[in-house]
């Protein structure tokens, strides 16, 4: 069964806790969120900012998301 995306989240996402990075002016930042089942996002969270790219995508996957 197929489930309609809800909002900004990326149709890849599941009902866990997922992990993305985000690039604001010239910082990184790591965004974590806890999606139910309708794909509702709760517990979002801004871990950083990070001097690069790099070092946002190594906190994303410290943070044990295997799809990061």
């Amino acid at each position: 069964m197929e489930r309609e995306r809800v909002g900004i989240t990326p149709k890849s996402w599941t009902t866990d806790m997922h992990h993305g990075i985000l690039h604001l002016g010239k910082r990184w930042y790591v965004v974590s969120a806890q999606l139910d089942e309708e794909g509702h996002a709760e517990g979002v969270r801004l871990d950083g900012p990070f001097e690069n790219e790099a070092a946002a995508e190594a906190k994303a996957r410290q943070s044990g998301d295997p799809k990061r």
